[in-house]
């Protein structure tokens, strides 16, 4: 296994040498990155002299490319365009947290939600829970990462000024609905779902003007903190802040990890081992979660990895949204205001870090299921 990591990362030095130059060829001949600078009166003629040396621009492409690319790999990423004097590795770093913040929760509530979802699913395929999970599986991978976010912030408008009762009253909905949907089956837990969601239901909207609609912020619409409460991870208003951009991010990879998870479940069900489990007369929840979760619990650690860099690409979204300080955000003014350094370093991170979760993710699967041989060639 050490030996296939090893040749893994070697493969990907050339391929993460195309990624640099593709990048820096469109940064490059997008635009001249020091023409707003020219037209601000206050700026001397030499500091714009000398930025356009520091980045390479008076030069042919390829010579900006070579110099950038042998200073990247000593270490020395350049000056930024756009903080002069500032190292470009100084704002990249600083945006490093926001961004791991965001993507890992994101990337945990899509990996349990698509887990939930998928198991639902396949318990009774062709049911009315699969094919109403199913039907908002394709609404959620239909709709574009930026509308979901606006549709959020306005949701969360409407609390402020309406209050916050609606979201007991869905869940109140959802747990009647889920209870319904297995009203055939009959038992105590289809009941106690019944009258439990309708209980809850109808405490909402006996309290519906009680709770909140004051003016006073449910969950906010921007940014990472309140002006005075920066920094602190562990408040409620850091919670506050968070919980919109997460559910952005996670909706979309969790209506596809789902769909992929319910398709990998149903095989599983239908294989030789599992019913010849069922036919011992094993019950039929303790089948789907000892062999059909176990079995396809390592071909979502591998869609996780490989769909890191769809992430990114909905992160990059999700934060120019929500105004969340993270290398999305970074990466989108860097490229507007032409700022090469800075750019190239967010791409190079970010293509390294999806070469490095695919690796992370085939060793996973390896050791998930003993089936996988990494490295191996078939007879």
């Amino acid at each position: 296994m050490t030996g296939y990591a090893a040749r893994r990362l070697l493969g990907a030095i050339p391929l993460l040498a195309v990624v640099s130059l593709i990048a820096y060829l469109l940064l490059y001949r997008a635009a001249d990155p020091v023409a707003r600078l020219r037209q601000i009166p206050t700026v001397r003629p030499e500091d714009v002299e000398r930025l356009v040396e520091q980045q390479g621009l008076d030069r042919p492409w390829y010579e900006g490319y070579w110099a950038w690319l042998s200073g990247f790999v000593r270490g020395e990423w350049g000056v930024s365009a756009t903080n002069r004097g500032v190292d470009a590795s100084e704002p990249i770093l600083a945006a490093i947290p926001a961004t791991l913040e965001l993507m890992l929760l994101a990337l945990a509530v899509s990996a349990a939600g698509a887990l939930a979802v998928a198991l639902t699913s396949a318990r009774r395929p062709g049911g009315p829970a699969d094919h109403a999970l199913g039907g908002l599986a394709l609404l959620g991978f239909a709709t574009p990462t930026f509308l979901v976010g606006v549709l959020l912030q306005l949701g969360a408008l409407w609390m402020r000024d309406h209050g916050w009762a609606v979201l007991p009253f869905a869940a109140g909905l959802l747990l009647a609905l889920a209870g319904l949907a297995r009203l055939r089956r009959g038992g105590a837990a289809t009941i106690a779902l019944i009258v439990a969601g309708a209980a809850l239901a109808a405490l909402a909207a006996a309290l519906w003007g009680r709770l909140g609609g004051d003016g006073r912020v449910v969950l906010y619409t921007g940014q990472r903190f309140s002006f005075d409460r920066e920094g602190d991870l562990f408040s409620v208003d850091h919670l506050q802040h968070l919980v919109l951009p997460v559910l952005t991010l996670a909706l979309v990879n969790l209506a596809v990890w789902s769909r992929y998870q319910r398709a990998v479940l149903v095989e599983a069900m239908a294989s030789e081992p599992v019913r010849a489990a069922r036919a011992r007369g094993l019950p039929e929840r303790r089948l789907l979660l000892a062999h059909g979760l176990r079995t396809s619990l390592g071909p979502l650690v591998v869609l996780v990895g490989l769909d890191l860099g769809a992430l990114f690409a909905g992160a990059v979204v999700t934060e120019t949204v929500f105004s969340w300080p993270g290398l999305g955000l970074l990466l989108r003014d860097a490229a507007l205001a032409r700022d090469i350094n800075v750019a190239m370093g967010i791409v190079m991170i970010t293509a390294a870090a999806v070469v490095v979760a695919n690796l992370a993710a085939d060793l996973a699967a390896a050791a998930l299921d003993p089936r996988v041989r990494l490295g191996e060639r078939p007879a």
